[in-house]
């Protein structure tokens, strides 16, 4: 039987029209896919201006994008301030400023507050600046261990590892918190903006609505793959009671 020849015109032009149609599907998906992607829009705008700068030289690239555009300076205080239960947040570098790589913030977290436990499909790097925060994590058999770290201490908490945070002196303390854009999306779209300056509520005995408030938080961080297991907590009140008896302990491996 005779073999097709190799370099039958015919084959080759079946080969091209076979490599045209996965091409079209390939950019089919991958334009669905990114047309999902928060920021993309933005992404492409950026791309887009990229490739005008290529094509120019000299003073008309600093006609497209000045000096100025992107690069910033904030001060203390300044920046997007989240409430997140009764402790805040304000974003230092949001996902617009870093291309939508990554995020971080700073948190001044009072003493006897803290964070449940939780977990993230991506990393956490904290950089404590002031006073002391211990950090709660668990090892593979399931027993918590309390790691305090003070000014210039860094604690990593890798992607899908439960941990938790808490100011359990009597000093105020501040850290900065690293990690990809996607970790900003959760309290972009589940934390209320304050003004920084707007006094903190004062401490009560939590009420039975602010506690079911506060555990449907926890089960609406589920859509943004942020999992806490107090989510399964029969009432609200009683992820409150677990936060109060984290805080209160002062017992922390150093």
């Amino acid at each position: 039987m005779k073999q097709p020849s190799l370099d039958c015109p015919d084959r080759f032009a079946r080969l091209d029209r076979c490599e045209e149609d996965h091409h079209r599907k390939n950019q089919k998906l991958f334009s669905k896919i990114s047309a999902q992607t928060v920021g993309h829009q933005r992404i492409i705008e950026m791309v887009m201006k990229a490739s005008q700068i290529q094509s120019h030289g000299g003073t008309e690239a600093l006609k497209l994008i000045a000096a100025s555009n992107g690069v910033k300076k904030l001060g203390p205080k300044e920046g997007r301030t989240k409430q997140v239960g009764d402790v805040r947040l304000t974003w230092k570098a949001t996902g617009e400023d870093t291309g939508y790589a990554t995020s971080f913030y700073e948190m001044d977290l009072p003493p006897g507050k803290g964070i449940p436990l939780h977990s993230h499909p991506y990393a956490e790097v904290y950089y404590v600046v002031m006073g002391h925060t211990d950090f709660l994590r668990v090892d593979e058999e399931g027993q918590e261990e309390w790691v305090r770290c003070g000014p210039g201490d860094t604690h990593v908490a890798p992607m899908n590892a439960l941990h938790a945070f808490h100011n359990r002196t009597d000093k105020p303390s501040r850290f900065i918190s690293s990690s990809v854009y996607y970790h900003e999306v959760f309290f972009e779209k589940y934390a209320p903006t304050v003004d920084v300056n707007d006094p903190v509520p004062p401490k009560k005995e939590p009420t039975e609505a602010e506690g079911d408030q506060y555990l449907q938080l926890l089960k609406d961080a589920m859509r943004v793959h942020m999992y806490a297991p107090q989510a399964n907590a029969s009432s609200g009140l009683e992820v409150f009671r677990e936060l109060e008896k984290r805080n209160s302990s002062t017992a922390a491996h150093a």
